[in-house]
This record gives C-alpha cells, sequence and structure tokens, in this order.
C-alpha cells in the first residue's frame, strides 16, 4: 500500500513535469507554425503556469468539500483533457485554452499529490515518499526533453503534446487503488470512515491513528493570514518564491534557447545538452530522497543553496567577460550542471516536503493551495519575462540577479526552516500552538512539569 501512496505522489509529479516542461523542446516549432514573437511565446510558456496558479488556488476548497481522492480524479481526467486538447489544436487562441486547462490540472496536482502523500505515509518515511513528487517531476521534464530528440528532426510538436496524456491514464488506474486520506475523515468528523481507511493502509500496522480534536473541524482559510498560522504560511510561500526566483524554471524551460546562447550548435546540440540538464536533476533527486529522512531538512537546503549561489554568479561573471570563447562554454555549461544538481537536493523537493508537514491539519489544503498558488504565479512570471529581460538586459545580468536570489534565499532558510524529521505532524502542529519559534517547531514538546 505504501507503494502504491508513493505512485500517487509519483504519477502526480510525472505529469507536473512532463506537462510543463515539454514546451522547451516544443516552442521552437509552434512558433514557427503559429508566428509567435518573443512575447507571445512567452505567453505560450505562461499559460500551462498561470492555470497552475488558478488550479492551486482551487484545489483546497474541492478537498474540503469533496476529498482528496476525488480531487486526485478529477485532476487525472484534467490531464488528459489538456493533452490531447492542446496536441489537436489548430490555432493559437484554442491551443492557450487548452494549455490553461493542462495548468489547472498542473496546479491541483502541486497540492494534493503531496498533501495526500503526507498524511498518509508513516513518518519515518513522510519525507522520501513526499519527495518522490519532485524526483518524478525531474523524470517528467527529462521524458519531455526526450520526447523532444525524438521528434525534434520532424518538428512535430503535436506527439509532443500528446504523449502526457498517456501518465493521466495511469494516474487514474493508481488512484482507484488506494483509500481516502484518513485525516481527511477525521477532518470531517467521520471517525469511523477514518479507522477502515487507516487499517487499509497500514494493515494493522506502524503509526497509530492521531486522535483529533474537534475543534479543528472549524477551519478555513482566512485563518491562514491569522497569527502563528501566517509565519508557517510565509515559509512555505517564500521557499516556494526562492525556488521559482532562482532561475530554476527559465533554464529548465527555455534549456535549448541558452544552450544554443552560449555555444551549442546544430540541430541536435542544444536538446542533447539539455537531456543532460534533465538527467542531472533526476539523479540529484534520487540522493535527496535518500538522505532528507537521514540528513535531515536544514542540512540538505542549507548545502544545496550555497552552490546554487555560487555556480550562478560564477555562471555571470562568465558570460560577462569570456563569452564566444572555448572555455567560457565549458565553463557556462559545468555551472548550469552544478546549478541544477545543487537545486535538486535542496529547493527542489524541500519546499514540497515541508509545505506538507507544517500547515495545522485544518488548514493543511487551503494553506498548501495558497502556497503552491504563489509559486505558480512567480514562476509565470519569471517564464514570461525570461526572453524579454534577456533581449533587454543579456543572459549575464539575468542570471547574476538569479544568483542574488540564492543568496537571499540562504539567509531565509538559516533563519525561519525548522529541522522536521522523524517528527509527528501533530507534534509540529502542538509546537506551532506553543507559540514556539519557526525554527524550533520540530523540537521536542516541552515537559509539562517544567
Amino acid at each position: 500500500m505504501m507503494v502504491l501512496v508513493g505512485l500517487v505522489g509519483g504519477m502526480s509529479g510525472l505529469l507536473i513535469g512532463y506537462c510543463t516542461a515539454i514546451i522547451a523542446p516544443a516552442l521552437e516549432f509552434i512558433a514557427r507554425d503559429f508566428g509567435l514573437g518573443a512575447f507571445l511565446q512567452g505567453v505560450a510558456v505562461s499559460a500551462v503556469l498561470l492555470g497552475g496558479f488558478v488550479g492551486a488556488l482551487t484545489a483546497g476548497g474541492f478537498i474540503r468539500r469533496l476529498g482528496e481522492r476525488p480531487t486526485l480524479f478529477v485532476t487525472a481526467l484534467l490531464f488528459i483533457a489538456g493533452s490531447i486538447g492542446s496536441g489537436l489544436s489548430d490555432t493559437f487562441v484554442a491551443w492557450l485554452v487548452w494549455r490553461s486547462i493542462t495548468g489547472l490540472a498542473v496546479g491541483a496536482a502541486t497540492m494534493v499529490g503531496p498533501l495526500y502523500v503526507s498524511e498518509t505515509a508513516p513518518m519515518h518515511m513522510r519525507g522520501a515518499l513526499v519527495s518522490t513528487v519532485q524526483l518524478t517531476i525531474t523524470i517528467g521534464i527529462l521524458a519531455s526533453y526526450l520526447a523532444g530528440a525524438l521528434w525534434t528532426a520532424s518538428g512535430d510538436w503535436q506527439s509532443m503534446l500528446l504523449v502526457g496524456a498517456v501518465p493521466g491514464l495511469l494516474m487514474l488506474l493508481v488512484v482507484a487503488a488506494v483509500p481516502e486520506s484518513p485525516r481527511w475523515y477525521l477532518l470531517q468528523g467521520r471517525v469511523a470512515d477514518a479507522e477502515r481507511a487507516h487499517l487499509r493502509l497500514t494493515g494493522g500496522k506502524g503509526d497509530p491513528l492521531p486522535a483529533q480534536q474537534a475543534a479543528a473541524v472549524d477551519g478555513n482559510w482566512r485563518q491562514l493570514f491569522v497569527g502563528r498560522n501566517f509565519m508557517v504560511l510565509v515559509l512555505a510561500t517564500g521557499l516556494f518564491a526562492f525556488a521559482n526566483l532562482s532561475g530554476i524554471d527559465a533554464i529548465l524551460y527555455y534549456a535549448p534557447t541558452i544552450f544554443a546562447e552560449v555555444g551549442f550548435g546544430g540541430t541536435y546540440g542544444p536538446i542533447l545538452a539539455t537531456v543532460g540538464i534533465g538527467t542531472i536533476n533526476v539523479l540529484a533527486t534520487i540522493f535527496a530522497m535518500a538522505a532528507i529522512d537521514r540528513l535531515g531538512r536544514r542540512p540538505l537546503l542549507i548545502g544545496g543553496l550555497i552552490p546554487m549561489a555560487v555556480s550562478l554568479l560564477v555562471l555571470a561573471a562568465v558570460l560577462l567577460t569570456g563569452r564566444g570563447s572555448d572555455w567560457s562554454n565549458i565553463a557556462a555549461v559545468t555551472c548550469l550542471g552544478l546549478f541544477v544538481l545543487a537545486f535538486g537536493v535542496s529547493l527542489g523537493p524541500l519546499p514540497y516536503v515541508l509545505m506538507s508537514e507544517l500547515f495545522p491539519l485544518a488548514l493543511r489544503g487551503p494553506g498548501m493551495g495558497t502556497a503552491s498558488a504563489a509559486a505558480w504565479g512567480i514562476n509565470v512570471l519569471v517564464s514570461l519575462t525570461f526572453p524579454v529581460l534577456v533581449g533587454a538586459f543579456g543572459l549575464a545580468l539575468v542570471f547574476g540577479v538569479y544568483g542574488a536570489v540564492s543568496v537571499a534565499a540562504l539567509l531565509f532558510v538559516v533563519a525561519l526552516v525548522p529541522e522536521t524529521r522523524g517528527r509527528s505532524l501533530e507534534l509540529i502542529e502542538a509546537n506551532l500552538a506553543a507559540g514556539r519559534a519557526m525554527r524550533d517547531l520540530g523540537m521536542p514538546l516541552a515537559s509539562r512539569s517544567s
């Protein structure tokens, strides 16, 4: 059953990764067929991301009323419809509509996938299982690059998009095989249903079903902006904001264009270099999955942000001073690879894990939805502006700004992020209610006798 739980997160991530990143190899041919300039290319990239913003923002309401499992079903259906519709579109307007529908699914999956896994996984496996979302996002990204390599010679962007329907069908099968989250049942006051779902998940072994206070049922999204809950929202939203503002989206979505700029020529040069970056991303996330419940959240974040910042600042200097020479091309590609590697072990998986752990149960759905929506909103901003900013200021300055963002993210993590490795969700919530500092939410509860 834990394999199936992991697959729920895994299929969600696979679809997020493939359906967002497929624009990288497809964009050149879509722009050719629809006659798109630089700005409209940015609109084409951002359509699915804008849909992601709306989907993440609204998914929490569906979860609260219908449950996590029905929301996962609807999400899979939207992935299927959006992939087929965009692949068969013969006008740019129709294509934008279907890509926006795909975006609704992307946004919903971003929060409901990690939410379901975090609430059904045992606490000693929670970090690794939630990280399957980010791992399969990277696998989906790599798969999109491979699909691009397969159809680049023919320029067949339609086939690139249609393939996204296949994992959507698989997601439907996986969701049909798992129960509703016991914690969602508890939130609705349905204790008997929660016990049945918990028994099906655990087989009577593992972590006991947590007791739920009736007061938690009254939680609503407005409470996210009250007291201590607002600080959790700031932390979760901040991590996603820094992840997107670090430049990872620009690198992943415009990778072939970037590699062409730094010296990879020919039909296959940029796309093959892009496949290499996608492979690094997957391998880094596999390492993070293995380490997250052993080394902890804070060490991975801090250890990844330092090389992220250094690699981007060095990349900016290389592009500014030695662009066009053989050594600068090698240095630029090395910096990009190091950045993606460091991102994959830190700001890639950790925001998903931490947001699924820190929000109180009653606010976990709306909280994760709001944080995910903020991430997609910033993603839209970065993707829409990247080609325009590069045209106006050049790659060097843009990557220099992204490097400065990683420095700011490092300071943010050191000041606020708690260590939650091996801690139950109920302990973290109790510490939050007790007024402990954000960095101490994973600490043991104070003794009653003290």
